[in-house]
């Protein structure tokens, strides 16, 4: 995602906001195919946070990063593996 100029960080937003929903998957760590838990993430929510990284960054193209915990506090959990 680029923090800069201006029309290719709106750009790079458009990733997210071409969406309807966001969904965060969180992958086993031994079978790294097999899905744990997913979480959907209104699009809103993920802007505000994709645009604090971008803004706290300090490289003009950056990787984002969400963590599980972010999800379970932003997103609606809809899938677990079952047991």
């Amino acid at each position: 995602m680029f923090k800069s100029p201006p029309d290719k960080r709106s750009k790079s937003l458009e990733r997210i906001t071409r969406n309807t929903a966001i969904y965060c998957a969180v992958f086993d760590e031994g079978s790294p195919l097999e899905v744990l838990v997913i979480y959907e993430v209104p699009v809103d929510a993920m802007m505000r946070e994709a645009q604090r990284q971008l803004d706290a960054g300090r490289n003009e193209i950056s990787h984002l990063a969400f963590t599980i915990k972010w999800a379970q506090q932003n997103g609606k959990h809809i899938y677990s593996k079952p047991t």
